[in-house]
């Protein structure tokens, strides 16, 4: 914008140099008229650069607004030494044992999670069983809703009952693991039966 201007002020001289030379000029006319453009240019020059300026500020507050995000991340394995069923009805794990608890959102006691905002997460669970007359039957729950069942047969290996899924949740929603009738884990020290989940993004 101030090369606009110098130009302007070279081409508005060399005419007035040309009229001078080929016509008296009435008064101060032209060059006040000059003047008014040279000031209105310069009006308009600030403005982009302060325009500039805001868009280079608002570039950077999606960054600090994303520092300010909440952090959901939780890693539980059950705790267990041994075998865990058969029930004759369906009964919620409780993974006790915490790895990772980032946001205080999964409850140890209960095996609940429960989302602290609106978002996107992301679940997954493996839990292993052995036994040789019961089968490994597990789902995750959002609310009441059953999202996943999963179903082994041992048959006396160790065989892994393993989901993930991707839940859309608003404030207060919860997610957990139930272990089915009749069904039997097992777990130890090696932390085979774990729950996990994290915030994928805030909606």
């Amino acid at each position: 914008m101030r090369v606009s201007v110098v130009l302007l002020l070279l081409c508005l001289s060399s005419v007035h140099l040309h009229r001078a030379v080929d016509q008296p000029v009435v008064g101060d006319e032209q060059t006040e008229f000059t003047q008014s453009q040279i000031e209105e240019l310069k009006k308009q020059d600030t403005g982009l650069e302060g325009s500039v300026d805001s868009t280079e500020l608002s570039a950077e507050e999606p960054g600090e607004e994303n520092s300010n995000t909440a952090k959901v991340a939780f890693s539980y394995a059950s705790g267990l030494y041994g075998n865990f069923g058969p029930h004759s009805s369906d009964v919620t794990v409780v993974f006790h044992k915490k790895i990772t608890d980032v946001g205080k959102a999964f409850s140890p006691i209960t095996g609940v999670f429960t989302a602290p905002l609106e978002g996107v997460y992301y679940f997954r669970f493996n839990l292993l069983g052995h036994s040789s007359s019961h089968r490994l039957a597990v789902c995750l729950y959002k609310n009441h809703t059953k999202i996943l069942d999963v179903t082994k047969y041992p048959k006396g290996k160790y065989t892994y009952a393993i989901g993930g899924v991707n839940l859309l949740l608003q404030k207060g929603d919860h997610v957990y693991i139930k272990l089915r009738h009749q069904s039997q884990l097992y777990d130890n020290s090696d932390n085979h039966c774990t729950f996990s989940g994290f915030l994928l993004f805030p909606m």
